[in-house]
């Protein structure tokens, strides 16, 4: 997935962006802000890899905001003035969406971005050693090692690690493609373990120290190929 941040100061632009985004299967917006400077926080603190940034708004124009930061997702701008399109393409963007657009122009900008970003995703997903989760009001920061396994529960899930347990704001699949598949795997439509932790495995369960865990029927080839 190709996590988004929708950046307009119009209301109507911002609904327009978000349901051409929900067409797409490998676009998951995850905000949508008004302002830039509204979007600094996530975009330092979680993992953003593509901005549709509108231009021309008040406070920092879109091109001043993308100057002035130091980590930069990738940008396909969004205005309606003509005149900006030889600054954006200065800037590197992907693309550059001149309003009013339909969903095959918003589509093909789209492509433009997975060419770019699902290699690069897919690698980093790998590399990558933690995870920021939604709890409550804020964020926690969970190390892949410490965590044991991961119980769906509609739409949260209970994170299970080696001292604690958390119910965070994520639906069983959204979290599952945030996770390494070389360290996590699905085993049931209600589990997904850390396969460092497991202890024993037999026909149609396993067990990570203590807790079993049951083997759904179409997840047994996953636990095949570790064995």
């Amino acid at each position: 997935m190709i996590r988004c941040l929708i950046i307009d100061d119009e209301p109507l632009a911002r609904k327009l962006l978000s349901d051409y985004a929900e067409k797409v299967p490998y676009l998951e917006i995850v905000g949508q802000f008004s302002s830039a400077l509204d979007a600094l926080n996530v975009i330092n603190e979680q993992q953003i890899d593509l901005l549709f940034l509108d231009i021309q708004m008040p406070e920092i124009t879109g091109v001043e905001f993308l100057k002035a930061i130091d980590h930069t997702p990738q940008v396909i701008f969004t205005t309606a003035y003509a005149e900006y399109a030889l600054e954006g393409y200065e800037l590197n963007v992907i693309d550059y969406l001149l309003k009013p657009f339909d969903f095959a122009r918003f589509f093909k900008a789209a492509e433009k971005a997975k060419k770019l970003l699902q290699p690069k995703t897919s690698i980093e997903k790998e590399n990558k050693t933690y995870i920021f989760l939604k709890e409550g009001n804020g964020l926690i920061k969970l190390n892949f090692d410490i965590i044991l396994y991961i119980k769906g529960l509609k739409d949260y899930v209970r994170v299970v690690t080696k001292t604690e347990e958390h119910i965070v704001l994520y639906t069983f699949k959204e979290l599952l493609k945030e996770l390494p598949s070389s360290v996590f795997i699905r085993v049931h439509n209600s589990y997904i373990i850390n396969i460092q932790h497991i202890t024993a495995i037999e026909k149609n369960r396993l067990f990570i120290n203590e807790q079993e865990i049951p083997i759904g029927g179409t997840f047994k080839g996953n636990i095949e190929g570790l064995v």
